[in-house]
């Protein structure tokens, strides 16, 4: 039982350092950020939504609590938040049938079928990301980034209120302009 639960450890340890070094680590959004987030973001009622590098989903259970009918997917390589993220899917039930939560690399997901593509990530990882956004995302697609822009990029918008970090957005034009 204790090997288990070592190899348990090291398994979680391993994926957040992965994460760390690859994307960003696991920071948890905070509510009044979340709030921030959906009260400037129109989302059409249909709209299919990927959130790079997901966390423990809190953003996707908001969408998907405000817009029922909304697709949401989550993809995240940190073990221990997915595991949040799944347990509060199968504690939310039939609530949040709508939203998908995967393990596998944010650079590996296909952005091309999504209406928004969210990214709350370290600027170090925006070089490769937006080489895999100009080549993949739908013509009418949007990006939604927190905390720093695009160099290079132009956003359509810039959302930003007194103690919460600044969200940009993008259209899939402005990555192939």
């Amino acid at each position: 039982m204790e090997f288990l639960l070592s190899v348990l450890v090291l398994l979680v340890l391993t994926s957040a350092a992965v994460a760390g070094l690859s994307a960003a680590p696991w920071l948890p959004t905070k509510p009044s950020q979340r709030r921030h987030l959906l009260d400037n973001l129109f989302v059409l009622p249909t709209a299919r939504i990927i959130d790079l590098g997901c966390g423990d989903g809190s953003v996707l259970f908001a969408l998907a609590q405000k817009y029922p009918k909304v697709t949401c997917v989550g993809y995240d390589i940190s073990l221990l938040p997915l595991f949040i993220a799944w347990a509060r899917k199968v504690i939310g039930g039939r609530k949040y049938k709508n939203v998908h939560i995967h393990f596998g690399n944010l650079f590996t997901a296909k952005v091309a079928s999504f209406d928004i593509v969210i990214v709350f990530l370290l600027s170090k990882c925006y070089p490769k990301l937006q080489k895999k956004l100009t080549a993949e995302l739908a013509p009418n697609a949007r990006v939604v980034m927190e905390a720093w822009p695009l160099e290079g990029i132009a956003p359509i918008e810039k959302i930003q209120s007194p103690g919460l970090l600044p969200v940009y957005i993008y259209t899939a034009k402005s990555f192939r302009e």
